[in-house]
């Protein structure tokens, strides 16, 4: 009987413990696109996640000034890879293009999300 028990209860730590990484999952895996308005035009990223984190950003166009708008999304890129969200400050002297790249990410994201 004893030895049931165990066994039950083993089955039962898996089960929950899937449950558990199951309902961490917030992204559909994949590569998503994403746009948002920057200081001169649209800014268009990849934004690539795994079920629970962004893994990598990647910009397909973005026409701000290369010297300030190049250096700021470089930036933010890092920010967001490191810190795992779009909560960010934006870069001062670059406001228009940081809010185009962060809204470029949550708008990949809000493709990524699981429908739950």
């Amino acid at each position: 009987m004893k030895k049931y028990f165990i066994l039950f209860l083993c089955a039962a730590l898996i089960l929950a413990a899937c449950i558990s990484l199951k309902s961490l999952a917030v992204y559909e895996p994949g590569i998503w696109e994403g746009e948002g308005e920057g200081y001169n035009g649209t800014i268009r990223l990849l934004v690539e996640t795994d079920s629970s984190s962004i893994i990598d950003i990647t910009v397909l166009e973005q026409n701000d000034d290369a010297m300030i708008g190049g250096e700021a999304i470089s930036e933010l890129k890092e920010f967001v890879l490191e810190t795992d969200s779009t909560d960010i400050d934006a870069i001062s002297g670059a406001t228009q293009t940081s809010e185009g790249f962060i809204n470029a990410v949550d708008d990949a994201l809000l493709k990524a999300r699981m429908k739950k």
